[in-house]
């Protein structure tokens, strides 16, 4: 009994000290993400690519730059040169890319970041892809071409065969650049192979079962094939030579062929040819501000070939390539089940190249040497560019994955998926392959000076709900000194350089972003689905609920054939190799399956894993698949069966028979009013979400959480306050939550318990009232009777809301230097672009408004009260003094301070200083005769709703400009 008993005291000692162990964990990790939260460090802040334009670069201006970097809370730059269009001649051409020169101003920037304390990434290029001047014709780029005779009757003895043409212009239209040698042919070739097409009826027989190859009959050096057929035959004799393919837009002395992107020895000689050039300017660059490499999208357009192709071809399908050689130029020749079976296994052999010779071949030089590699790799691509790379597996091969996102634009495939977010693939690869960091080349767009910060907000939320988690904004034009505003840029981007008037006040929006990012990044993603995209090479995974969705409520990871084979099942969950856990795995239907795949499945349903997916027709033609499993098919797809794959059901219906409810509720969730994404660490749980709406929204939400107590987390400003209304209702705790429009917020549950004020709180609407949390309270933003609810108890309460509106004139005083009035009096707030005054309509700049107003102490008597100034609408930005005291910068709805504390009694002085864009000043150049304030290379624009459409700044909309008000105290009381 006495051993019993202790052993039973030591089992209760061991529980407690499992529980305090993991309560620490939890303390521990919430200090550190509220940490970095309210100080991201500098890892999470954003960074810009800096474009070099034309290799023109002024070190002066290099300083001033990066030092405007980091007043506005960036943590560095990719430091990018490309040339500009040759139409645009107001861009003069500097040195050549890594010239003398050229280097000497590359060291400057690295040396002034290294003082800043921020890192550097470094474009592998001058423009895009990947290659320059010493780029030699072995490590070039490569196409196949083919010559062709006719060989009749039993002629015998040697025939010469003609060598292959290459013609001068390429499939683009363009000239193609090759070396040649004295004799005509290319410096660079390679003999492939010769084969014979038997003729029937002088016509060729394209049955590639007939095709014989005949390639060790042939004499490269007599350039003589040594015949021994009979018949009539067409030969086809294929070379590998130089595609000619150059950089994409260079800096106008830096022309130079793309390297062989699926060649090994041309990745390494291009990465160490940068590498060693940079290391004897700068020394060890482990000891520089230089962290990463940066390899541009993939967008060469030549067709592909490459040395190793043949013999990686047969390691892969078990076949040789050489009598399938003529498929690849003459598709339409051929059978559609000959084409399909022969180019998908053409297209796989092509990924693995450019995955193991390109992307891993980057990062293991790079990393010899103390560097990073970044990418867009693998795209953007289907259906945008013609990537023949897995995307998943390209990004996964990679440091540091990237993605991007336009803004204000969208582009869609035939499914109507929107190709240009490449979001949701990016953070797919790097959960699964374990690479934590997101990156995403962020808010490009055309719209050239007619945004601002809130307007890039609601597609770099979207983003974030899809999984960025590293901001890097396109893009920060170079502006050497002596050029007018707002410069010179680079054709797209968000021109997020020191030149934009806002520029002096975006630190809160990087502070945003950072904020963001920060909890992202040191906390897992959480999902429900395991989305499995197929076999097929190239691929694509779409925007979040564009090509996949889970169900509404639900999350999802996209996986490729590589990472599903890894899988593991523990306690009914799927589990990644990263350690990563899912309810679901959800397969595309592809018509047939994969052998490998097949036998992967029917181990995971054994194991206990739950799959819904389509009955495959049958197993495709791989490596590995035999006639037997055709029976493994209706095996694992037997609905009689234990261990089975549902069939016919969409995951949320698999999901919500296992009594999974969706992440998260609210009543019009079918009209995604809310988008979210959810992490976790340490038994911590971090939702951000977000109104997809441009009006005020505040809904109750379900978050499926149990005996956790709630926070809101505000990434506008970095407070903290309990969420002091909840209610634990099944698996669910619920609670109202009120976002601005295009607002987004985190709702944090943690371990602990917490006095709840009240479980519920609802009006005479459908939703919740407006409601603040704050760390001095919970507000109500509107007045009315209540009915609230604590536990089983009800009551009515009564919520008083006094709001005082500034009524009258304001005082108005603008920049002459940019063409507007010293002074003026607006009788009322409205927008500058409404003025009768051409000095004012067409104002860019910054313009301070004053106003005085009276304050009466007894005003308002209510228990507790807070003031908040809102300024109503504004644009773009804004920053706002009371009685001269800061209140700070305002660049997102609702534009409010609390001023409970710096109101006086009696008389006051409101300031708000709005800063607007360049748009106007250079429409309003357009259209008059008068003074041009503006100078740029850029003559037409792009208008939002009319996509990738140009037109005249002459023609362009005006910017709605100015405060725009009303301006309201509004004072409230905490419930």
């Amino acid at each position: 009994m006495k051993t019993r008993f202790s052993t039973f005291i030591a089992l209760g000692l061991f529980v407690c000290l499992q529980c305090n162990f993991a309560v620490g964990q939890s303390t521990s990790a919430y200090e550190q993400v509220k940490s970095s939260f309210q100080t991201p460090p500098q890892g999470a802040r954003p960074k810009v690519y800096w474009w070099w334009l034309n290799g023109n670069v002024d070190s002066v201006r290099v300083k001033e730059e990066i030092a405007a970097m980091d007043r506005a809370g960036l943590s560095g730059f990719d430091l990018f040169e490309t040339g500009v269009p040759p139409v645009d001649t107001m861009v003069e051409a500097g040195p050549a890319f890594l010239s003398k020169e050229s280097l000497k101003v590359i060291r400057v920037a690295l040396d002034e970041a290294k003082k800043r304390n921020m890192d550097v990434g470094f474009n592998m290029a001058s423009s895009w892809n990947a290659g320059g001047t010493w780029v030699t014709p072995e490590n070039s780029a490569k196409s196949i071409y083919d010559s062709r005779i006719e060989v009749k009757g039993k002629s015998g003895g040697n025939i010469k065969l003609p060598f292959p043409e290459i013609s001068k212009i390429d499939a683009a239209g363009k000239t193609r650049v090759i070396q040649y040698q004295r004799n005509g042919k290319p410096v660079f070739y390679q003999e492939v192979a010769v084969v014979a097409i038997p003729l029937k009826n002088g016509k060729p027989d394209w049955d590639p079962a007939k095709i014989v190859d005949i390639s060790s009959q042939f004499d490269p050096e007599s350039e003589k094939l040594n015949w021994k057929l009979t018949g009539d035959w067409e030969v086809h004799r294929y070379i590998c030579s130089n595609s000619g393919e150059q950089l994409k837009r260079p800096s106008k002395y830096s022309s130079g062929p793309i390297i062989d992107h699926f060649d090994a020895q041309a990745t390494e000689a291009h990465f160490l040819h940068i590498i060693n050039v940079l290391t004897e300017e700068m020394g060890d660059l482990r000891n520089t501000a230089l962290k990463s490499l940066y390899l541009a999208s993939y967008e060469a357009t030549g067709f592909t070939w490459t040395t190793t192709l043949p013999d990686v071809f047969k390691s892969l399908t078990g076949y040789e390539i050489n009598t399938f050689l003529p498929v690849l130029l003459n598709q339409s020749s051929f059978g559609k089940g000959v084409v399909e079976k022969f180019m998908k296994d053409y297209q796989r052999t092509l990924s693995e190249l450019m995955i193991t010779n390109f992307y891993k071949k980057a990062r293991e030089v790079a990393n010899a040497h103390g560097l990073k590699i970044n990418s867009e790799a693998g795209g953007p691509g289907m259906p945008m560019h013609n990537v023949p790379a897995e995307p998943l597996k390209a990004l996964g091969a990679l440091d540091l994955p990237r993605g991007e996102f336009w803004i204000n634009y969208n582009a869609y495939n035939d499914q109507g998926v929107d190709f240009l977010r490449v979001v949701k693939e990016v953070s797919s690869a790097s959960h699964i392959y374990g690479r934590g960091i997101v990156e995403e080349e962020a808010f490009t767009s055309s719209l050239n000076w007619q945004e601002g910060p809130f307007d890039m907000k609601p597609t770099g939320d979207r983003a974030f709900c899809e999984g960025m988690n590293r901001v890097v904004i396109h893009g920060f034009s170079h502006n050497p000194s002596g050029i007018g505003y707002p410069g010179i840029v680079y054709h797209a981007g968000t021109h997020f350089n020191d030149k934009r008037i806002w520029h002096p006040k975006i630190r809160p929006f990087t502070d945003y972003l950072a904020r963001v990012s920060a909890v992202f990044q040191q906390t897992d993603f959480v999902a429900d689905v395991l989305y499995y995209y197929g076999d097929a090479v190239p691929n694509y995974a779409g925007p979040k609920n564009g090509r996949f969705m889970a169900g509404l409520g639900y999350d999802y990871d996209v996986i490729n054939t590589e990472i599903l084979l890894q899988l593991k099942v523990k306690d009914g969950k799927l589990v990644l190799p990263t350690g990563g856990h899912y309810n679901l795995l959800a397969l595309e239907d592809e018509g047939d399956i994969n052998p490998a795949v097949l036998l992967k499945i029917d181990e995971l349903v054994s194991a206990g894993a739950t799959i819904t997916g389509a009955k495959p027709k049958k197993v495709s033609d791989r490596p590995g698949g035999t006639p037997a499993m055709a029976a493994m098919i209706d095996k694992v797809w037997n609905q009689n069966s234990k261990a089975k794959v549902v069939a016919g059901k969409q995951p949320f219906e698999v999901l919500q028979a296992n009594n999974i409810g969706p992440d998260i509720n609210y009543s019009d969730i079918a009209l995604n009013t809310l988008d979210y994404i959810h992490y976790n660490k340490n038994g911590l749980d971090f939702y951000f979400v977000r109104n997809t709406t441009d009006e005020w929204v505040s809904r109750e939400i379900g978050f499926r959480q149990q005996a956790r107590v709630p926070e809101i987390w505000d990434p506008i400003n970095g407070s903290i306050s309990p969420a002091t209304i909840y209610n634990q209702s099944g698996q669910y705790i619920q609670l109202p939550v009120s976002l601005p429009p295009m607002g987004s917020t985190f709702v944090v549950f943690k371990p602990g318990k917490q006095e709840v004020k009240f479980s519920k709180i609802t009006g005479t609407q459908q939703h919740p009232p407006m409601l603040n949390y704050t760390p001095e309270g919970v507000f109500l933003m509107e007045a009315g009777a209540f009915e609230v609810k604590k536990q089983d108890q009800s009551s009515s309460l009564v919520n008083n809301v006094h709001v005082k509106t500034l009524t009258g004139a304001w005082e108005v005083f603008f920049s002459p230097e940019w063409g507007g009035p010293e002074r003026r009096l607006f009788p009322e707030l409205s927008s500058w672009t409404d003025s009768e005054e051409e000095s004012i309509k067409y104002y860019s700049g910054m313009a301070r408004y004053k106003k005085p107003f009276y304050h009466d102490v007894n005003a308002t008597l209510m228990k507790d009260q807070r003031v908040f100034l809102d300024l109503g609408n504004l644009s773009k930005v804004g920053e706002v003094w009371l009685n001269g005291e800061p209140l700070g910068i305002t660049w997102a709805k609702p534009y409010r301070f609390d001023i409970t504390h710096k109101l006086k009694a009696g008389n006051n002085l409101l300031e708000v200083e709005i800063a607007n864009v360049w748009a106007n000043r250079i429409i309003g150049d357009a259209r008059t005769d008068g003074k041009d304030y503006t100078y740029s290379n850029v003559l037409t624009t792009t208008v939002v709703g009319f996509g990738r459409q140009r037109f005249s700044w002459e023609e362009t909309p005006l910017v709605e400009s100015g405060l725009l008000g009303p301006v309201r105290l509004i004072t409230v009381s905490p419930l």
